[in-house]
């Protein structure tokens, strides 16, 4: 810190300007097939420089945190934004915000720098076993535990000096059945911005049990057949729909490049039983943090409130060019990059309907279940895979089917939500775009129409 301030100081004459340090650390487990597959500890740290010039950026980077090197590293930064400005097609103007002097440390009941790394082995190998013993199908899995831990620092030449520690906790289960030349896997994860508690309150033995439990159901289940149909899409694709093809559209970086949102404010452009937020500060959010990576506060950013859309999501940059103002979602995965405009937690608020409801009025359809990686662009068009769709005759569940995937246009299938479940849930993410980041994806389960495919 004392480095940093120092040369942030020193280079003041160089235009406004921005230092990040960073330090990642990171353990991983993972198990496969009753085998430790991989087991990692390590430390990855450095820091940043950030310089805006005559409405051009420049950028460096630098893993040596000696006070020369930062300074040097800032000079760096400075001619690459000289350098730069012929090219730009668009000066850079920054909306202004308050410096802020603050600290932010991700709530823990076990901070995982004081835990036991031999019993997170034991419990990783341990749900491996269950999985493996849970039936003669299963034939294959893998297991992973990781914990993130950042120590992020932010210092501006407009004063501000913030000090966050975001931790994160999570794992997965894959697990994969065979039977009659059959097979199937199934997928489920746990985890949060938490400290280890959060493996008390979803044991990484549930996700193992489910995903187990699910691959050997489905794995002599027939396909759901193609068509379009009404649907209960389950909380997690749910969240999967709001991030992947709505929250992207919503992104002012990609509003510039003319997606479906770029002219929807104030427009309708989903049922009115649908509300859907960006929230920076969402308890326990995998991409939770009071400061984003611009120092700029986060909240919760309403994109579509009651079926209307009525805001995108900002950096300083974009807020000062749409005269809106800076949402906190400036975000780099790392010092090696500079911020772009990420989603934190997106998601479908909740509604008051339970599962049994929501299925009362489908003569005949699915309840699909377990969502997949998938595609969307930025006209809402999206495909996602789905794990299990249990078929709907008469207002009641019935049979297991394999799931299928999912296509259509995002804003279509919300128009035609018609009611909205109470089962609300946020689940992990890692987000792809330009650079990868950890987000949190979420809503409640909701009734819908929308075209499955698969075979008869």
């Amino acid at each position: 810190m004392d480095v940093l301030k120092e040369s942030l100081q020193k280079k003041s004459k160089l235009g406004y300007a921005e230092l990040r340090y960073h330090k990642r650390q990171t353990f991983s487990i993972s198990v496969k097939d009753g085998k430790i597959d991989a087991l990692n500890s390590g430390t990855v740290e450095g820091a940043c420089a950030r310089i805006l010039k005559d409405g051009s950026w420049g950028f460096a980077s630098s893993t040596v945190l000696e006070k020369e090197k930062i300074e040097s590293m800032m000079e760096n930064a400075a001619s690459l934004a000289k350098s730069s400005k012929p090219k730009k097609e668009r000066l850079v103007n920054l909306a202004s915000v308050k410096p802020h002097v603050d600290k932010y440390e991700t709530v823990m009941k076990k901070d995982p720098r004081k835990a036991d790394k031999e019993e997170l082995v034991k419990l990783v190998l341990e749900t491996d076993k269950a999985v493996r013993g849970f039936s003669k199908t299963i034939v294959s899995d893998t297991v992973t535990l990781n914990i993130v831990d950042d120590d992020l620092i932010f210092l501006s030449s407009e004063g501000s000096e913030i000090h966050q520690r975001v931790v994160r906790c999570f794992g997965s289960v894959t697990a994969i059945a065979r039977e009659k030349g059959n097979i199937t896997s199934a997928y489920e994860s746990v985890g949060a911005q938490s400290g280890l508690e959060i493996l008390d309150k979803t044991p990484l033995m549930n996700a193992g049990l489910i995903a187990a439990e699910r691959a050997s159901k489905l794995v002599t289940a027939k396909v759901a057949p193609a068509g379009y149909f009404p649907v209960i899409l389950e909380n997690r694709i749910v969240g999967l729909l709001a991030h992947e093809a709505v929250g992207h559209c919503a992104e002012a970086d990609l509003v510039f490049g003319g997606s479906f949102l770029a002219d929807k404010i104030g427009k309708k452009v989903a049922s009115e039983k649908v509300t859907l937020v960006d929230d920076g500060r969402y308890p326990n959010g995998f991409g939770t943090m009071n400061y984003d990576d611009e120092g700029v506060p986060t909240e919760k950013t309403v994109i579509i409130d009651e079926g209307v859309c009525r805001n995108f999501l900002h950096s300083r940059e974009t807020a000062q060019h749409f005269n809106a103002r800076p949402t906190g979602n400036a975000r780099a995965w790392n010092f090696e990059f500079d911020p772009i405009i990420r989603m934190r937690n997106t998601y479908i608020e909740a509604g008051d309907y339970t599962l049994e409801e929501l299925a009362e009025d489908i003569k005949e359809g699915f309840f699909l279940k377990g969502g997949l990686s998938g595609q969307a662009d930025f006209n809402g068009e999206f495909m996602f895979g789905t794990q299990e769709a249990i078929r709907i005759t008469n207002g009641k569940f019935a049979d297991s089917m394999r799931g299928v995937t999912i296509s259509g246009n995002a804003f279509e299938v919300l128009k035609n939500v018609d009611a909205v479940g109470k089962d609300f849930l946020v689940r992990v993410g890692l987000c792809g775009k330009e650079q990868i980041n950890y987000v949190g994806m979420g809503g409640a389960s909701l009734r819908t129409k929308l075209l499955l495919g698969g075979a008869k």
